[in-house]
């Protein structure tokens, strides 16, 4: 039976660089979760029991995007019930012990925390383009473009010959892999969620990042060739990730400090004064940021409410902000000069990037 091998978790995680510390921190519990409940099944020992009670509950607590893997886990181990129990008292025992606690908490979870909450408003995106990007990004292929599609293909054929692999050799395994892999996409179709980003496919990337070295492993097995292969896949898997890991320690989430310690050295006066197009993302930012600038107590954003007031009192003739922040998810064509609503100018002078998948690129535009 393929098994959850440990080290394949280390070399996993540090693939995945997006996402953030929650989503970072779900997908860790989800994989310790089925390594736990993988060696409840040879061992039946309380200790793993509570081991996986404690990721699955950590996990929930991380991101609800956990819901996929424990879907996945609970699907398994009915499929292992059905099948392999003996006894059908012993096993209707062991899902009792293994899933009762969770889904208690994960009830009162919903009810007390998550019924009401709302999500706030996001970017729009493509779906087909996003579902590309996502399988490219796994393997290390570019977000876009026809290499991208090119790589996303050969991911989904990559995973659809090791699920397929594992039936053929009777490993009941591919079960779990094939629900957290397949679920996002069926939820998805059955209702087209209002946002959605790369980072909500953690958990199933970071699953397909353990399934797919069982292929691998038998690709190896194929005498010199399949060594050969398999190296050349290696070798394009660590140069595209280490690609993106140069690009995301260079850019990081967005070179917000740089910005604001340009604008700070390039005002007009001791007062600097910024605005943007989207005060909640910009103005928490500018708010965060600036305590690292040498005058912090100096550096001001002013909200879309506050200019209109202050051209309403001056009847037209307010100043407006001496710093306009764009903030932008791609880099197209961009305008050089640009006037806002209340008639002030505006000239485009330095752009400042991240490194995509958790931030946005930032247009730092002087009044001319």
């Amino acid at each position: 039976m393929h098994r959850c091998d440990p080290h394949v978790l280390v070399v996993s995680l540090s693939s995945l660089r997006y996402g953030g510390p929650r989503v970072f921190t779900g997908y860790f519990f989800a994989l310790l979760a089925w390594y736990a409940l993988q060696q409840f099944e040879e061992r039946r020992s309380w200790t793993w029991i509570i081991v996986f009670w404690s990721a699955v509950v950590l996990g929930f607590l991380a991101h609800l995007e956990f819901a996929v893997c424990f879907a996945g886990l609970f699907v398994w181990s009915l499929w292992r019930f059905a099948h392999y129990r003996p006894k059908w008292r012993q096993g209707v025992l062991d899902l009792f012990a293994l899933f009762t606690v969770q889904i208690v908490l994960m009830l009162v979870f919903y009810f007390v925390a998550i019924r009401r909450t709302e999500l706030g408003a996001g970017p729009k995106y493509q779906l087909v383009p996003l579902l590309i990007k996502t399988a490219s990004y796994m393997l290390g292929g570019p977000a876009s473009g026809q290499a991208a599609g090119i790589v996303a293909l050969l991911a989904a054929a990559a995973i659809c010959m090791v699920l397929i692999w594992l039936m053929s050799n009777r490993d009941d395994d591919w079960i779990f892999y094939a629900v957290v892999i397949l679920a996002p996409l069926g939820l998805i179709a059955i209702r087209r969620p209002e946002q959605l980003y790369v980072r909500y496919f953690m958990i199933s990337v970071a699953t397909s990042l353990v399934l797919l070295p069982s292929g691998y492993e038998a690709l190896l097995r194929r005498g010199l060739a399949g060594l050969g292969v398999a190296l050349a896949l290696l070798a394009i898997f660590v140069a595209g990730n280490a690609a993106k890991t140069i690009n995301l320690l260079r850019f990081g989430r967005g070179q917000y400090l740089s910005a604001l310690h340009f604008m700070e050295i390039n005002s007009d006066g001791r007062e600097v004064v910024i605005t943007s197009d989207h005060d909640f993302r910009n103005g928490m930012l500018v708010n965060y940021y600036k305590r690292y600038l040498e005058r912090p107590d100096h550096t001001h954003y002013l909200d879309g409410a506050t200019l209109h007031e202050e051209y309403v009192l001056t009847k037209g003739g307010s100043l407006g902000a001496e710093w306009l922040i764009l903030h932008r998810f791609d880099l197209t064509k961009q305008a050089e000069r640009l006037t806002d609503v209340y008639g002030n100018s505006y000239q485009l002078v330095s752009i400042y990037r991240y490194s995509d998948l958790s931030g946005w690129n930032w247009l730092t535009v002087p009044q001319s």
